[in-house]
């Protein structure tokens, strides 16, 4: 069973948005995408337990009424609200209450991402805009996928972003911005364990995601070979 109302499949409805979302990345876009699954019995539970208690707390008003309080129907919204949470990327410090992000219906039965309150504020500082998300149901579990794009970050400003992570995560015995494009990492403090908390860090401003054949000494060695293996993804 799909998650409807008024007569929509909102899967393929969500499919559709996600899909124009995707056909719009360029040069100058990213995609970045959330996915989560529910059991639909653990909101049943929920619900038999505590009532209106868990359903105020997780869900808005406007939720409430569009689901009709179906127990799949509101697995299908949780599942949304986790698959932005991915989106949001937020630190485990961060705290985002589930009713700032609330999956409501539009006039043609699709689902819509509202952010409010710090889901709002936390997506503005990551230059986030609209977010598609897609919602199914079928033998007891609940599916969401949420996708975004963001900016790609311009080539003048990826070097500038490699001195950030080094300053933050590799360990150097000078500042970064004191060293030169092609001087050697390894002799200002890089060591082998330091490379993977800069790769890790890498991965998450820039949104992309280093092969095992890129983890390599070489790869780590300047800022200029950083930024060549990082452009390399990009255009990939």
């Amino acid at each position: 069973m799909f998650v409807q109302s008024l007569g929509v499949d909102h899967r393929a409805v969500g499919s559709a948005l996600a899909a124009e979302l995707v056909s719009r990345v360029d040069s100058t876009t990213v995609p970045r995408i959330g996915s989560d699954l529910v059991s639909v019995a653990d909101v049943e539970g929920s619900i038999s337990a505590f009532g209106d208690q868990y359903l105020d707390r997780v869900f808005t008003a406007l939720e409430l009424v569009q689901s009709e309080r179906t127990p799949e129907r509101l697995a299908a919204r949780f599942a949304g609200k986790e698959a932005v949470v991915k989106i949001l990327r937020t630190s485990r410090s961060t705290a985002i209450p589930y009713r700032d992000i609330e999956i409501a219906l539009g006039p043609s039965g699709a689902p819509h991402v509202r952010l409010h309150g710090h889901a709002a504020s936390h997506a503005r500082t990551q230059g986030i805009g609209h977010i598609a998300v897609s919602l199914s149901h079928d033998h007891g579990l609940a599916f969401a996928t949420a996708i975004t794009l963001l900016p790609r970050k311009e080539a003048s400003s990826m070097k500038d972003t490699i001195r950030s992570v080094l300053d933050l995560h590799g360990h150097l015995t000078t500042p970064a911005t004191e060293i030169g494009d092609a001087d050697d990492l390894y002799k200002r403090g890089l060591t082998s364990h330091a490379t993977v908390n800069v790769m890790l860090a890498l991965e998450e401003e820039l949104d992309l995601e280093f092969p095992d054949e890129l983890l390599t000494r070489d790869t780590f060695a300047s800022i200029d070979a950083l930024d060549a293996a990082a452009r390399s993804l990009e255009n990939a």
